[in-house]
């Protein structure tokens, strides 16, 4: 554990990130008050079990050949509509 001052904090902070990032519990003190930093590993970050399904979320004909394909503006009853790009 290792306590620094505001003002070392504020001079030294990409180094302090450095370290908390390696384990160390920085303790910053300003004005009788106390700031930790620590590094967190929480299991959602780590499995990635509350990473997004995008697939569930964009229902795209033919999404694996998205770069073959862009989309229209067909008017505010009609809205957006897929469309094949022109190749090049």
């Amino acid at each position: 554990m290792r306590n620094v001052n505001a003002s070392d904090a504020r001079k030294h902070w990409f180094r302090l990130l450095d370290e908390a990032l390696n384990g160390e519990v920085i303790i910053v003190q300003r004005k009788g008050r106390r700031l930790v930093l620590r590094r967190e590993d929480s299991a959602k970050n780590r499995n990635g079990a509350d990473a997004p399904r995008y697939k569930k979320l964009l229902r795209v004909p033919n999404a694996d050949q998205a770069d073959r394909w862009s989309w229209e503006w067909r008017g505010p009853k009609k809205a957006l509509a897929a469309r094949r790009r022109r190749s090049r």
